[in-house]
């Protein structure tokens, strides 16, 4: 009877051990971790006369560095400098002539990691995605404007991480970013400009300790 028990018990393990893992215990253990990262990609200015000049008249170029911290699971932060070329096609129809301009900024952002909400933290899982929204200062050189530009920057966002392994990630992200409205100097209608952007870039995780129970 104690044999039959036993190979009971040991048929039935792997069941089990799959069936707590489904019920959310992880087999990784979460160490807080530091991240260094890049990321590069068009951004779009959707100002005043966008519709006239469409979203071709208005593409640029974002390119951003960031320093992120993992506290838990789910939650984490960062900051994020960026460097951006900008091109505002003017407002035709008012005669205003189009600009093309350089902008740098530095934001503080929190994450929200939706895939360990939902799902166990699992470092073999290919797929990480997150929601992000963060707040910041943006600088614009005068170019042809008629003076240089500082103000708020606020922004939000979806990021999907590609895990290459443990210690590297590819990472999308596609962010709106809302400045004010003296931020092109034309003042009409809203009160706010915008500009999306779509970036692509490689992220480098300083994992402390071991991974794994």
């Amino acid at each position: 009877m104690k044999k039959i028990v036993f190979i009971i018990s040991i048929l039935a393990f792997p069941f089990f051990a799959n069936s707590q893992i489904r019920k959310g215990v992880s087999p990784f253990r979460f160490n807080q971790d530091m991240y260094l990262g890049a990321n590069i990609g068009p951004n779009a200015f959707l100002a005043d006369g966008f519709s006239e000049y469409g979203l071709n008249g208005s593409i640029g170029l974002s390119e951003s560095v960031f320093i992120g911290y993992n506290l838990t699971e789910v939650f984490g932060v960062r900051a994020m400098g960026a460097f951006s070329s900008m091109n505002w096609p003017g407002i035709s129809s008012s005669q205003v002539s189009g600009i093309k301009f350089s902008t740098i900024s530095m934001s503080f952002e929190a994450l929200y990691n939706l895939s360990n909400t939902f799902d166990i933290y699992n470092l073999n899982r290919p797929f990480d995605v997150s929601l992000f929204g963060g707040v910041g200062y943006i600088a614009r050189e005068k170019a042809t404007f008629q003076n240089e530009y500082l103000g708020m920057l606020y922004k939000a966002g979806v990021q999907v991480d590609y895990r290459l392994n443990y210690k590297f990630d590819i990472s999308a992200t596609a962010t709106g970013n809302i400045v004010g409205e003296a931020f092109n100097e034309y003042k009409v209608g809203r009160n706010f400009d915008a500009f999306p952007e779509i970036k692509l870039g490689l992220v480098y995780h300083i994992r402390v300790g071991s991974s794994f129970r």
